[in-house]
Parts: structure tokens; sequence; C-alpha cells
């Protein structure tokens, strides 16, 4: 009974990595280990961050993991060479624990499944390891060798048989998806199963009134409810519960890995915003939305690094010619501090600002193109701010100051790469674009492959 149960653990395990190696050589776009290193958490995290960015040790690593894990199961299923390999398993998931330890070494992951303080599932697994690399082999009381590869091999072949036929039925029904691989050899959990995907981080950077930003920033329409979906009722609250109960913390650490370091945002959500990105070793930069002198004041506490008049507010003094109001609103934000911005729809506010020598450190503008169904309704619908963006850009190109474009998806209406791609040809510093979490990775590739020569695109499409 204690052998059957043995040689159960044993080929249950080598199962497992067999899995695990397959699946990353059968990946249609590739695999690399490059995004799992980048996201490095713990004490060595610094070590492991350092590897994600040299070319030689990501593709020695690709290579010795695949192979690794294959070789592995192999010798776990069929009995050859067991000990040995399981002493080799023992040390690829000491590296991945090292990478990703679980709580108190790190905080990120709190509550994630298999992951239970010091101990999770890497560790449970690597004590199936040495169980088998201690326990010796048993006695063959004079049995001839060749029988006793047999009986060996010959359980091992079957089971390797029966895991060709899952493979084959897997390839025949769409292959290996990405989102198969959450295991505990590999990819433990959903941030890293999305991560595997992310091809290169973004890097371009901008200064804003002297604070270095990712030129790709977070917007906060949705992330405070705002999904401006027109005669969708129920969408804002959605979007105020979905960004609750760990969603928020969660696509601000997909931003982090992505390259994203900055926000635009109201103040509500921004201290839970800097503590996710703190736990990730990330240096979030908040730039808050604000009204009064409380709201510069609440987001200074928390640590924004910049502070805007709101677009709705600038607006209506605008519309209503309201001059000593704006001139108190500017005033009451630049005693916090911080760098002071405002924020308009309309470039007609801009000029208004400019022409009373109201003049702040940057502007926050909503921009968009009109090329989408809703605005070329004669009803005007509330996924439509920029009314006029040729005559935006134009102004905006007079202005010394950096703008920053945002509300660029329209509500929805317009794709992310083209809204940032229309954004950055008409000279925005830096785009605001507002992500749910399951689009930060895809959104980061798309954008990345956009904005390179096309020789190497062309280069990365074979």
């Amino acid at each position: 009974m204690g052998a059957a149960v043995f040689w159960l653990l044993r080929t249950t395990i080598g199962w497992h990595f067999l899995y695990e190696g397959v699946w990353k050589l059968m990946q249609k776009d590739g695999w690399s280990c490059a995004s799992y290193l980048g996201a490095a958490q713990g004490p060595l995290a610094s070590v492991f961050k350092w590897m994600s960015t040299q070319g030689w040790i990501v593709e020695t690593g690709d290579l010795a993991v695949q192979l690794g894990l294959v070789a592995i199961g192999l010798s776990l299923v069929t009995g050859v060479l067991a000990r040995v390999a399981s002493i080799f398993g023992v040390a690829l998931l000491a590296m991945f624990y090292c990478c990703q330890p679980p709580e108190p070494f790190c905080t990120a992951m709190s509550g994630a499944d298999g992951r239970f303080f010091l101990f999770e599932r890497n560790v449970i697994e690597a004590f199936g390891f040495l169980l088998i690399a201690s326990t010796p082999p048993r006695s063959t009381g004079g049995t001839p060798v060749v029988t006793v590869w047999l009986k060996r091999l010959i359980p091992g072949v079957v089971v390797l048989a029966v895991f060709g036929c899952c493979v084959w039925h897997q390839v025949r029904i769409g292959g290996f998806k990405k989102v198969e691989a959450v295991t505990s050899a590999t990819v433990k959990v959903h941030e890293f199963t999305a991560l595997a995907a992310l091809k290169t981080p973004f890097a371009e950077k901008t200064s804003i009134a002297g604070v270095e930003i990712s030129r790709l920033a977070l917007g906060g329409d949705l992330i405070d409810g705002h999904s401006h979906a027109r005669d969708l009722i129920w969408t804002d609250e959605f979007m105020r519960r979905y960004h609750a109960d760990g969603t928020l913390e969660r696509t601000i650490r997909y931003c982090s890995f992505c390259g994203i370091d900055a926000v635009f945002c109201e103040p509500t959500h921004v201290g839970t915003m800097l503590s996710a990105a703190q736990a990730v070793g990330s240096d979030l930069k908040a730039f808050v939305s604000c009204t009064n002198a409380q709201d510069a004041a609440q987001a200074k506490t928390v640590g924004a690094k910049a502070v805007y008049l709101r677009s709705e507010e600038t607006d209506a003094l605008a519309a209503t010619n309201d001059v000593a109001t704006l001139r108190a609103r500017f005033t009451a934000l630049k005693s916090s501090g911080l760098p002071v911005g405002i924020g308009a729809e309309d470039v007609a506010s801009v000029k208004f600002c400019v022409a009373h020598d109201v003049v702040p450190d940057f502007w926050v503008l909503a921009f968009h193109s009109l090329d989408y169904p809703a605005a070329k309704m004669k009803t005007r619908c509330n996924n439509i701010w920029c009314r006029d963006p040729e005559e935006t850009a134009a102004y905006m190109k007079t202005r010394r100051e950096p703008w920053i474009a945002v509300r660029v998806l329209a509500g929805g209406a317009i794709d992310p790469v083209k809204a940032w791609s229309f954004a950055v040809q008409h000279a925005a510093a830096a785009v605001a674009i507002d992500l749910p979490d399951y689009r930060v990775v895809e959104t980061v590739n798309a954008i990345v492959k956009a904005s390179q020569p096309r020789d190497e695109q062309k280069k990365e499409g074979k």
C-alpha cells in the first residue's frame, strides 16, 4: 500500500511538471520568464528584477525552465533518475519561492489562493520532492534487471500515453491558452497569468512640473464610477462596485509591472492606490483633481505629487466669466505647496484662464477624436467632451506649459491604441487612459507595438 501511495505521489508531481513544461513550449506567442522576474517581491526582489533586464539571463532562464520542467516531469513519471530529478525540482521551486514569497515577506498578494503565511503551494510540492529524493530504492531481491526496469517503466509509459492523449485533445479544441497556467510551479495566482502575456513594459517618460512620469498614465473616471455610459443607468454603480474588494489594488499592481507609474484621479481612492503601488515597490505619482483647499490638502497628506482644478469647475467659471472665483480656486490649490494644474473640457476655458493671467504648471484637457458614431449625432451625448480636437491641439502648441490628454476613449467609444496615437500625434505630453485590470496588459502590449518603428513591428510579427 505504501509503495502504491509513493508511486502516486511521484507520478502526480511528475505529471504537474510535465504539463507546465509542455504548456510553455506550446504557447503560440512564446513564453518568457521576464514578466515573472520583473514582478518579483520580497527581500530578493531587486536581484530578480535586475535579472529580468538582462537579455541573456532571460533567454537562458526561458530555456532552462521549459526544458527543466519537461525533464523533471518525464523522470518522475517514468521513475528514471527520479531521485536526482527531485533535487533539481527542489532547486527550481526554491527559485519560485524566493521570487514571489508569501506573507510576511511580501504583502501584495495577501489572501491569494495557495499562500498561507511562510508556506505556499511550492513549499508543499518541494516537501514531496524531498520525500522522493530521500527514499532509497526498493530491494530487487535477485530479480533480473530487465524485469525490474519493465515493472518500473510500464506504468510510466501508460501514464505518458494518457498524458499524450490529453495534449492531443487540448490541441484539437484550441491549444494551450494562457489562462490554464494557474499552477504552483510557475504562475500561482491570477496576477501572473495576466502578466505572463506582457511583452515589454511601457518605457516612455515625460516631465510634468518637475515630476517624471510614464507618458502613458492611468485615468480615474472608471475608478471613481464615472463610466459615461449614456443611457445605461447601472453602469456607474457597477464600476464603483467592480473597483472595490481588491480590484483597484490589482489594477494598480498591473500598471506598476507594465510601466505605468502615474494616475489622474479624484481624491477618494488616492491613498489606496499609492499603498497598492508601494506594496510592489512602485512609485506611483498621483495627480489629483480638486475643487478647493481641503481637497488639495487631503491629496498632499496621502502623497499626491500634484493637484489640478476640476475640469467641470473651470468650464463653469469660464462660461459665466467668473474671474474672481477662478483666481480664488487657483490660489487655494497653490496653498498646498504642490504643482498646480488646471483641467478643462473646452479649449475656450484654457483661453479664458490665459486671458486673465491664470496660468498653471500644466493643463489637463479632455481630448479625443470625433471618429465614432455618437460624435456625429445631432443630439449631444455625454461621451463627447472635445468638440474641436484640431483647434484644441493647434492652440495648445502655442503654450509653453505641458498638457495631459484625458477622457481620450470618449466613454469607451474609441480603441485605446487609436486614442493614444491621436493624442501623441497632437503633442500631448502624456495620455491618461481609463483601464480596468483585465485590459492593462493587453493595452500596454498594443501601444508599445504601435509605437515601434515599422521594421521592428514586422520582425516581431514573424
